[in-house]
């Protein structure tokens, strides 16, 4: 047998497989794309519900967000931060004390994170006959995120408005006169620290909603579709962050374990030297054992109440590959009267099959892994997780915190 022939081949094919994990990882980074109801004009909004809502007649209630800090509390609470203000006839709250104005929208799916203080008006200005009211907020958000690809995912962090006009009095509308939309993300602070995280874009849009509850109104139609305004960041991860906590420690596990893997030889001397036998490969990979099972439980710690996450694919492999490996360091070390094909098989050429056959196996796997689950396009993600959301969250949405400073007398 031609070793030296077959380590060439061995790492050839291995070297394959790294390219072609290296290309999906690149491909899976770039491969955002703007999601197609968004709207950056008031004629397209104009347009859209005049199309899907001809037959709902309501105050139209321009209104604007400008976010100052976006932070991620766990894996499915964000923290915002930031100003929403809204446009009314000058007459409305002529003559009102900012005490006295009621807070005029509502954050349904707002969690009590034990931080958050109540909306309060920030601003009043007066502009030709509309006044602009403006709040300064700070809320937490229950949302449903998917962490499949993680640590090469995007996410679109929304924050969904409603009116609190219950009665769906007035309809929100972007107000697009008060950004420069010209850009890709418009409504946030140029200096937002974001982590993790890089901004990608900005945008409103629409979604259709249903309710099961009138909420006690006659005028509510259980049965019709609401227009609920949103507005969405996409933020796509830091890659590199990711992979020096998460996946260059399992790069080094699997180095350490194809090193105790060379360690294993039935020759008398080179056994002295490196002070190798069964009872020490399985001592080692014991012990890398629970390494990488620690890191593992931190990983679901992150991720819990997630389906699996990308990342998380790779400790089986890890769990394989130290099983094998002891079980190898075993059967080489077994007795072996040549009747037996599977010791003479691992025997030949004082172990080099096990030896030649690590890294193929390893990151051939990893390669068909990473083109599973990161190569399926996520079309439609925004409309899924936000509908997910809406869904998970059912009753607590009929139960939303509603801010009103005092109603008016």
């Amino acid at each position: 047998m031609n070793i030296k022939k077959w380590w060439i081949i061995s790492n050839t094919v291995s070297a394959f497989f790294l390219i072609v994990i290296g290309g999906i990882w690149l491909n899976t980074t770039r491969n955002y794309r703007s999601s197609p109801d968004r709207f950056l004009t008031q004629e397209a909004t104009d347009e859209y519900l005049a199309r899907e809502f001809p037959n709902i007649s309501q105050e139209i209630l321009p209104t604007g967000i400008f976010i100052q800090s976006l932070k991620f509390n766990n894996s499915s609470e964000v923290n915002f931060t930031g100003y929403l203000w809204q446009e009314y006839d000058v007459e409305t709250y002529a003559g009102y004390d900012n005490d006295d104005i009621p807070v005029g929208f509502v954050f349904p799916e707002a969690v009590e994170s034990g931080s958050n203080f109540p909306p309060y008006i920030a601003y009043r200005e007066i502009k030709d006959n509309k006044e602009v009211i403006g709040w300064y907020f700070e809320t937490t958000l229950k949302q449903s995120f998917d962490y499949s690809k993680y640590p090469f995912d995007n996410k679109v962090a929304w924050i969904r408005i409603w009116s609190s006009d219950i009665a769906l009095g007035t309809r929100l509308v972007p107000d697009f006169s008060s950004y420069d939309v010209e850009k890709t993300a418009f409504g946030h602070d140029q200096n937002i620290v974001l982590g993790h995280w890089i901004l990608e874009e900005t945008f409103f849009n629409y979604q259709k909603h249903t309710y099961n509850s009138n909420f006690g109104l006659a005028q509510i139609d259980m049965e019709r579709h609401y227009p609920e305004l949103y507005f969405n960041v996409v933020l796509r991860r830091k890659f590199l962050n990711s992979f020096v906590v998460n996946i260059l420690p399992l790069v080094i596990i699997a180095c350490l374990i194809f090193a105790t893997l060379l360690m294993i030889t039935g020759n008398p001397e080179k056994q002295s030297k490196l002070g190798m036998n069964t009872s020490g490969v399985i001592g080692v990979c014991s012990g890398l054992f629970f390494v990488v099972l620690l890191s593992q439980v931190q990983i679901r710690e992150e991720f819990a109440g997630s389906s699996i996450v990308y990342v998380e694919y790779f400790y089986p492999l890890m769990y394989v590959a130290l099983l094998g490996v002891s079980v190898n360091s075993y059967l080489f070390s077994s007795p072996n009267d040549g009747n037996n094909p599977i010791l003479n098989w691992i025997n030949q050429d004082d172990n080099i099959h096990p030896k030649l056959l690590f890294w193929p196996l390893l990151l051939g796997s990893v390669a068909l892994i990473t083109a599973l689950v990161l190569l399926p396009e996520s079309n439609g993600r925004l409309l899924a997780e936000q509908e997910q959301a809406f869904e998970a969250l059912g009753q607590e949405i009929i139960e939303g915190q509603y801010w009103r400073s005092r109603n008016i007398s």
